[in-house]
């Protein structure tokens, strides 16, 4: 079988469908999208622009259908609930272990008490 022709019995083959929606599903999609990439840490704008670019198909086609109120509407509550840490990842420090343990360092998360 040659390599740019699939082949139909493979069960590998990325196969990709298009799915009737009316408005809830568009909506509920747009929740989704929102609630994860809010709790990837991802800031109003930033998710703004997500819904805002073409490049991001389905994010975009809620944005479209749905109307820039109502996505950002979904955005505050999703950012809500999500939005209240971020998550930094850096790489070690030289000197990062703890000589007396012979182990990594622990490092204390701690997550502020939201002000009503």
């Amino acid at each position: 079988m040659p390599y740019d022709d699939p082949d139909p019995t493979d069960p590998n083959v990325l196969v990709g469908v298009s799915l009737p929606g009316d408005e809830e599903s568009t909506r509920e999609m747009a929740v989704a999208l929102a609630e994860e990439f809010a709790a990837l840490g991802f800031d109003g704008e930033r998710l703004m622009n997500l819904f805002r670019r073409p490049h991001y198909a389905g994010a975009h086609r809620a944005y479209r259908l749905l109307g820039e109120e109502e996505i950002r509407r979904i955005l505050r509550e999703s950012l809500a609930v999500w939005g209240s840490y971020r998550v930094v990842v850096r790489d070690k420090e030289e000197g990062g272990l703890d000589e007396r343990s012979g182990g990594e360092r622990l490092v204390q998360i701690t997550v502020p008490k939201k002000v009503e």
